[in-house]
C-alpha cells in the first residue's frame, strides 16, 4: 500500500506544480529536496512519511524540468525580429496548400541567444481570398533531418487568453518549443546529414510512409482519418470531421488509442505463439529451446513499440506500451503486480519521461478508462456458457457493451468539463465503431502501411485501401447520421472545480460492488454539477467581457436574463474565424444557448468576420447593424460556396439609429450613433474610413454603472455624441483599437472613465494603441487595460463597486509570454 501511494503521491506532485502560481517556481529544485530529505528522517517514526518524500521528489523533478525549459526563451531585444537561423527540422511536417509547419531545432543563429527548439512557419507569399481554399503552392519537399538556413521573424508562443479557452501557449511549452519563426524570403538548403537521434529516424520514417501511404488515401473520403489511424498524423482530418467525432463520442477512435496499440500486440503475440509451437526440423522442436509464451510476449511488445513510435509516440500510446512493457516483465518473471500497481508503475514512467503529460487531456481520459477496466476486470474475464456460437459471441458483446456503458458513465464528470458538452451519441457509435474500427479497419489500414512500405504491387494495395476504407465509410455513415441529430450531443456550463471532485467521488460510489454503499448516495453527488447553475444577477447589473479575439472587437454583456453581443471578431479563411473560434465555444462554456441581440457595429472584417459562425451557434432574436445585415450574409454565403439560406437569420433585423433604446432588467441600451438619416451617402461607398464613419455606438447605462462601446468611431463622430449629450461614463472600450483616429482629448475628458478597454491582437501591424492614445486616457484618470497584455477582460457592475480581472493575471500561469512594451 506504501509503494502505490508513494507512486501515486510523486505523479501528482509532479502534474500539480504545473498549476501553482508562477512565484511558487521560483524556489530553487534544492528547496524542494531539502524538504524531501528532512521528511526522509521521519521515517523511522512515522512511515507514512514516504508518501511526503515522494511527493517533495515529483514536485523538485518537475520545477527542474520547467526551469530548464523556461531558460529556454527569446531575448526581449530579439523579439519580433528578423533573425539569421541554421536548422534542422525534427517533426513530420505539417502541409497546407498555402503553408508548412514544423517543429526544428536551432544549430545557429544571428543573433545568438534563440531557444533550442522552436515552431517555424512556411507561409505562401501570395494573399489569397477569405472565402475559398487558396491553391497548391510550389514547396520543396520537406522531410525530418532536413537542415536549412532560414531568415526568421521570431517571437515566443502567444495565444488568445479567454476564459475555458484552448491555451496555445500552453500547448507549446508541453510540445517543447519556446519559439515561434515566420519564414522571411527564400530559405536556402544545406547538407542533408544523417539523422543523429532516434526521434529523428523514427520522424523521418513516418515521412517516408506518408509519402508513400498518400496516393492511396488522399482523394478517399476518409483518408484523413486512414492517416491518423496508422501514422498518428491527425493534422491530416479535416475541421468538420473533428465535429462530428465530438459530437458523437469517437475522438478517441481516431487517434493512436490504447485499444489499438493492446489489439495489435494481443494480434502478434496470437500469431507468433500459434507458428512457434509449430516449428520444427525432424526431432528438433522450437518451442523446446525458446518456449513459445515467451516469444510472443516479447515480439507482441516489440510490435507495440514500433507502432508507438510510428504513430507518434504520444501520451496513450506511452501509456498502453508502458503498462504492456510491465505486464510482459511480470509475466516473463512470475510476478504478479495487479492492476493497481502495474497502472501507477506506468504513469509514473510517462512523468518520469514527459514531466508534462499531466497537462494533456489524454493522460487523464486514457489513465481513467484503464483504470475502470481494470476495476471490472472479473467481468472481462467471465467465461460465456456452453450454448451456440451466435449466443457465445451475444454475451460478448453485451459484456463489451457494458463496460462502454460504464467507462463513459465514469470519464463523464471529467469529460464535461474539458469539452462543456456531453455527447449522448457516444453510447450507441461507440457500440458498433469499437468493433468495427478497432478489429476491421486498423488491422487493414495497419497491414495496407506494411505493403506500401515493403513496395507490394500497387494493385494489391489500391485493394487493400479499398477495403479499409470501404469498412470506415460503413462504420461512418451511421455516425455521421447521429453527429447531426439536434440532441447528439447536450452542452455543459463551465462549473466550479469543487462540483467536478464531488461528481467524481460520485461516480466512483456508483461503481463500487453492490451492497457496498447505497446507489442514491453517488446519484445524489452528481445532482450539483449538472444542476447548479451560474447565479443570475440582480436588477440593474451587468457584466461585460471584452473577448481576447486578436486584432479584432467581440463583447459580450449580461443582464440578468438576457445577452447582448457586441462584434464578432475577424475572419482569417474559408473555415477560420473569430466566431468559430472564440466566441462560440465561450458562449458554450458560460451556457449560453440564445442571443437576445446582435450588434454588429460597422463591416469592417475585424468586427464581422465571425458573423456566420456565432449564427449558426445560437439562435439570435433580434440584430442591429449600420448596414444591411441579410444582404452581408447572403454574400458571404456567395463567395464561401454554399446554399443561399443556409445560415440562421435573426428573427428581428434592424438598423442601428441614433436614440433608439431599449431596456431590459432594469438595464437601459441606447445608440448614439449613427444618426437615421446621414449627411451624406458616403458609407455606401464600402471605403474603410465611411464604414468607420457609421459604427455603432452602444451606451449601456445600469442602476450603478454605465459602459460605452464605440466600434471604430473616429474624432468626428465622438465630437457629435458629446455634442448629443453622453457621459460621463465608467467604462469605456475605445474605439479603433486604440487607434490615433479615435480617442480624441475633448471626448476622453468628458467621459471621466474609470476603466478604457482596448480590443487588439499581439505586435498587431497597426502598432496599436497609439501611445499618444493610451498615454490620453491614463492623464484622464482611467486605467487602460489591452487584451494583448490581459487576455479576454471582464467588468462586473455591482452594488458595492465596479470590479474587473484580465484572464492572464487571474489565472497566471508560468507559461506565459511575456506582452509585448
Amino acid at each position: 500500500m506504501i509503494g502505490r501511494a508513494c507512486l501515486a503521491a510523486f505523479v501528482a506532485a509532479a502534474t500539480f506544480t504545473h498549476f501553482l502560481a508562477p512565484s511558487y517556481l521560483g524556489y530553487s529544485v534544492w528547496c524542494w529536496l531539502g524538504a524531501a530529505l528532512l521528511c526522509l528522517v521521519l521515517v523511522p517514526r512515522f512511515p507514512v512519511s514516504y508518501v511526503l518524500v515522494f511527493a517533495f521528489l515529483g514536485a523538485g523533478y518537475s520545477v527542474w524540468h520547467i526551469q530548464d525549459r523556461l531558460s529556454q526563451s527569446v531575448l526581449a531585444e530579439d523579439t519580433n525580429k528578423v533573425s539569421r537561423v541554421e536548422l534542422e527540422i525534427l517533426s513530420l511536417v505539417q502541409a497546407g496548400p498555402s503553408h508548412r509547419q514544423f517543429q526544428a531545432r536551432v544549430l545557429r543563429s544571428q543573433p545568438p541567444g534563440l531557444p533550442e527548439h522552436i515552431l517555424v512557419r512556411w507561409n505562401a507569399a501570395q494573399r489569397y481570398s477569405l472565402y475559398r481554399e487558396p491553391p497548391d503552392h510550389h514547396f520543396p519537399e520537406l522531410m525530418p533531418g532536413q537542415r536549412w538556413r532560414m531568415s526568421l521573424l521570431v517571437r515566443p508562443p502567444q495565444g488568445a487568453r479567454n476564459p475555458h479557452g484552448f491555451d496555445a501557449e500552453r500547448h507549446a511549452i508541453t510540445q517543447g518549443w519556446r519559439a515561434v519563426g515566420s519564414v522571411r524570403g527564400q530559405p536556402q538548403p544545406l547538407a542533408f546529414d544523417p539523422a543523429d537521434s532516434w526521434h529523428t529516424w523514427t520522424e523521418r520514417v513516418r515521412h517516408h510512409l506518408r509519402k508513400l501511404l498518400l496516393p492511396y488515401v488522399q482523394e478517399r473520403r476518409w483518408g484523413g482519418v486512414m492517416l491518423a489511424l496508422s501514422l498518428g498524423d491527425q493534422a491530416s482530418i479535416a475541421a468538420p470531421d473533428w465535429l462530428i467525432f465530438n459530437r458523437s463520442g469517437l475522438t478517441h477512435l481516431v487517434s493512436i488509442s490504447g485499444t489499438h496499440v493492446t489489439f495489435l500486440a494481443v494480434l502478434l503475440a496470437g500469431l507468433v505463439s500459434w507458428c512457434w509451437r509449430r516449428v520444427r526440423w525432424g526431432r528438433w522442436v522450437l518451442a523446446e529451446q525458446i518456449p513459445a509464451q515467451l516469444a510472443a510476449t516479447w515480439v507482441g511488445i516489440a510490435g507495440a513499440g514500433v507502432y508507438c513510435l510510428i504513430a507518434g509516440w504520444g501520451v496513450p500510446a506511452q501509456r498502453t506500451f508502458l503498462m504492456l512493457l510491465v505486464v510482459g516483465l511480470c509475466r516473463v518473471r512470475g510476478l504478479h503486480l495487479g492492476a493497481g500497481r502495474t497502472l501507477l508503475l506506468a504513469a509514473w514512467v510517462v512523468v518520469l519521461h514527459d514531466p508534462w503529460a499531466g497537462l494533456t487531456t489524454g493522460f487523464y481520459l486514457s489513465f481513467g478508462a484503464v483504470s475502470v477496466l481494470f476495476a471490472f476486470a472479473q467481468l472481462m474475464g467471465q467465461v460465456p456458457p456452453a450454448g451456440a456460437w451466435w449466443q457465445r459471441w451475444g454475451r460478448r458483446m453485451g459484456f463489451a457493451a457494458w463496460l462502454q456503458i460504464l467507462i463513459t458513465l465514469a470519464l463523464l464528470p471529467a469529460v464535461a468539463p474539458l469539452f462543456h458538452e456531453v455527447s449522448l451519441a457516444s453510447l450507441p457509435a461507440n457500440a458498433y465503431a469499437i468493433t468495427l474500427i478497432g478489429s476491421i479497419v486498423t488491422p487493414l489500414v495497419l497491414l495496407l502501411l506494411i505493403l506500401v512500405a515493403l513496395q507490394a504491387p500497387s494493385a494489391w494495395c489500391e485493394f487493400l485501401a479499398y477495403l479499409a476504407h470501404a469498412a470506415l465509410d460503413f462504420t461512418m455513415q451511421p455516425t455521421v447520421w447521429l453527429a447531426e441529430r439536434h440532441l447528439a450531443s447536450v452542452p455543459v456550463p463551465a462549473q466550479h472545480w469543487a462540483w467536478t471532485v464531488l461528481a467524481l467521488l460520485g461516480v466512483l460510489l456508483l461503481l463500487l460492488p453492490r451492497g457496498f454503499v447505497s446507489r442514491l448516495s453517488g446519484l445524489s453527488l452528481l445532482i450539483p454539477a449538472m444542476a447548479i447553475r451560474p447565479s443570475l444577477l440582480q436588477e440593474g447589473d451587468w457584466d461585460l467581457f471584452a473577448l481576447d479575439v486578436g486584432q479584432g472587437s467581440a463583447v459580450v454583456l449580461r443582464t440578468r436574463s438576457q445577452v447582448l453581443v457586441f462584434d464578432v471578431g475577424n475572419r482569417y479563411g474559408p473555415d477560420s474565424d473569430e466566431g468559430k473560434r472564440s466566441i462560440a465555444p465561450w458562449l458554450k462554456a458560460a451556457g449560453i444557448g440564445q442571443i437576445d441581440t446582435l450588434v454588429l457595429s460597422h463591416a469592417d472584417m475585424d468586427h464581422v468576420g465571425g458573423t456566420r459562425s456565432v449564427l449558426q451557434a445560437a439562435p439570435v432574436s433580434r440584430s442591429y447593424s449600420s448596414f444591411d445585415l441579410d444582404l452581408h450574409v447572403s454574400r458571404e454565403e456567395r463567395l464561401l460556396g454554399v446554399a443561399t439560406g443556409s445560415t440562421p437569420r435573426p428573427e428581428q433585423i434592424r438598423r442601428c439609429e441614433q436614440d433608439v433604446s431599449w431596456e431590459v432588467d432594469g438595464v437601459r441600451f441606447r445608440f448614439w450613433w449613427p444618426p437615421a438619416e446621414p449627411s451624406s451617402d458616403k458609407a455606401a461607398s464600402g471605403r474603410e474610413e465611411d464604414k468607420n464613419a457609421v459604427s455603432c455606438v452602444l451606451e449601456v447605462q445600469g442602476a450603478r454603472h454605465s459602459a460605452l462601446l464605440l466600434g471604430d468611431a473616429g474624432v468626428a463622430q465622438e465630437q457629435a455624441i458629446v455634442a448629443a449629450g453622453v457621459g460621463p461614463i465608467d467604462v469605456v472600450v475605445v474605439g479603433h483599437h486604440g487607434s490615433r483616429t479615435s480617442s480624441g482629448a475633448h471626448f476622453v475628458k468628458q467621459m471621466q472613465a474609470g476603466l478604457a478597454i482596448a480590443q487588439l491582437g499581439w505586435w498587431n501591424r497597426f502598432g496599436h494603441p497609439h501611445a499618444l492614445v493610451q498615454a490620453r486616457w491614463e492623464r484622464s484618470g482611467a486605467l487602460f487595460l489591452r487584451t494583448d497584455q490581459w487576455g479576454a477582460l471582464t467588468v462586473e457592475s455591482r452594488p458595492s463597486a465596479l470590479y474587473y480581472f484580465g484572464e492572464r493575471d487571474r489565472y497566471a500561469r508560468y507559461w506565459q509570454s511575456s506582452p509585448p512594451p
